[in-house]
């Protein structure tokens, strides 16, 4: 399946669940390489998205502003490549984030300046981890695992580790859980 964007909401209100989809070798030249969520509800469930790429701004695998709940779902491989870029894997704008039982793992922010959080960057939104990990992420910047502010991330039976060049050191706020 390519490259997906939930159009803004109606009156029905959008809501999209993916079951089982594999969201892979996708381009945005902007935000979302994988999905861009702007102002509807999204929900992935036994699902990947992989080896996506933002070209310039953020959200390697997934750009989200509204609401986005992974379940048993893996986020790897995805890049974003610009000057500045956020995100790696995610980047949540605003609204609600969920990983319940999910994996953010080998994704990277490598271009030039200051691009930062190759798993994922929280830069207004609330987002939530549970049972769930952010593991050996890259980015030119620290940190590499998740940057957060304002302090609106929950880590609940989660791990953050091996992040590169660190887990959550250098996000504006401190990330409750993890360590380095």
């Amino acid at each position: 399946m390519g490259h997906q964007t939930i159009p803004p909401r109606d009156e029905e209100h959008q809501h999209a669940v993916y079951r089982h989809t594999t969201l892979k070798n996708n381009t945005s030249g902007g935000y979302g390489g994988g999905i861009s969520n702007d102002n509807g509800t999204v929900q992935f469930v036994n699902s990947r998205i992989l080896n996506n790429t933002a070209a310039s701004l953020g959200g390697g695998g997934i750009f989200n502003s509204s609401s986005a709940t992974l379940i048993k779902t893996e986020v790897s491989g995805n890049v974003v490549g610009g000057a500045g870029g956020e995100g790696g894997g995610i980047l949540q704008e605003s609204g609600t984030q969920v990983l319940r039982d999910s994996s953010v793992d080998r994704n990277s922010a490598n271009g030039p300046g200051t691009s930062q959080a190759g798993g994922i960057l929280n830069s207004g939104g609330a987002v939530t981890f549970d049972h769930s990990e952010v593991n050996n992420n890259a980015s030119t910047t620290a940190p590499s695992g998740v940057w957060t502010s304002p302090q609106f991330t929950t880590v609940n039976r989660s791990e953050i580790r091996h992040n590169i060049p660190t887990n959550c050191d250098g996000s504006p706020v401190i990330v409750t859980g993890c360590v380095g």
